[in-house]
Order: structure tokens, then sequence, then C-alpha cells
């Protein structure tokens, strides 16, 4: 992950453990609407990034 990785998202969003790790996750939509999950890693970063959702019409917002 770059450092400036969360320039490419319109929406960043902590979204607690969605997982079921014990580990707070992060949520992104992009300019398309495609929808990321950041799973956090426990140390106060993340690791791996899951698409979870594409185009706009699939939600109404992220929160």
């Amino acid at each position: 992950m770059s450092s400036n990785w969360g320039s490419s998202y319109n929406a960043v969003t902590g979204v607690g453990d969605i997982t079921g790790d014990g580990r707070a996750d992060l949520v992104a939509r992009d300019a398309t609407g495609t929808v990321w999950r950041y799973n956090g890693n426990g140390k106060g970063s993340f690791g791996s990034v899951m698409k979870i959702a594409t185009g706009r019409k699939g939600y109404k917002a992220v929160m």
C-alpha cells in the first residue's frame, strides 16, 4: 500500500470489525463507485484489501 493510498477515494470510513477477527476495518469508495474493505491488522495499520461492491446503484451511502 502506498503512502497516499487514500487519495484515490472520495469516501473513507472506519466501520469497526466487519470481518469478525476482532480488528477494526476501513471501508473506502472510489470515484467509479467501487467499495473496498481494508482489513485491520491489529497493529494500527491495515493489511489485505478486498473489493466488496461495485457500481453506484448497489448502495446509497458509505457510513
